[in-house]
């Protein structure tokens, strides 16, 4: 009989949780761009037959396979930070006109990106979830391209979209 290490089933389930909780969510999302309107969105529908835009236009598309935990990660960052800049604009409040305008900014790209947030999930097609960990130690293993002068993180898949289409 051989000697060998002890396996714990307790210890081996916990691994593979973990495994799973850092493994990447492959998914993919759609650039669109109207060549009339000049408008760029994004979209989370495939549509291997073409789609028109508002305008009558046929849009142009690029498919971009992404990493939806890693999105899913940068985004609850982002919503996090977001807050945090609207409670630290409270105690601005004695410059009114000034703390409106930033809350209003800031409210907007808090809307946007909790859109991008459900977006993600539709995405998914299944729950997923964030990677583990304190964004300082995990932001290596993320496709993040900058952090934009609010400490936001732009990802690589919303990067200059326009470059997806050839344009400057």
């Amino acid at each position: 009989m051989t000697e060998g290490k002890t396996i714990s089933l307790e210890h081996f389930r916990e691994k593979k949780k973990k495994e799973e909780l850092e493994k990447p969510f492959p998914g993919r999302l759609v650039w669109l761009r109207c060549p009339k309107c000049q408008n760029i969105e994004y979209t989370e529908v495939v549509a291997p037959n073409g789609r028109s835009h508002k305008c009558g236009t046929m849009v142009e598309e690029v498919e971009v396979k992404i990493d939806l935990r890693a999105e899913l990660t940068i985004t609850h960052y982002n919503l996090k930070k977001i807050e945090a800049l609207l409670k630290e604009n409270e105690k601005f409040k004695l410059l009114k006109i000034i703390s409106k305008s930033l809350d209003k900014a800031l409210l907007a790209l808090k809307r946007s990106e909790e859109t991008y947030l459900e977006r993600l999930h539709i995405s998914a097609k299944q729950k997923i979830t964030i990677y583990p960990g304190e964004i300082v130690d995990i932001k290596n293993k993320l496709p993040i391209i900058e952090e934009n002068k609010l400490g936001l993180l732009i990802s690589e898949f919303r990067f200059k979209p326009e470059k997806r289409f050839n344009l400057r």
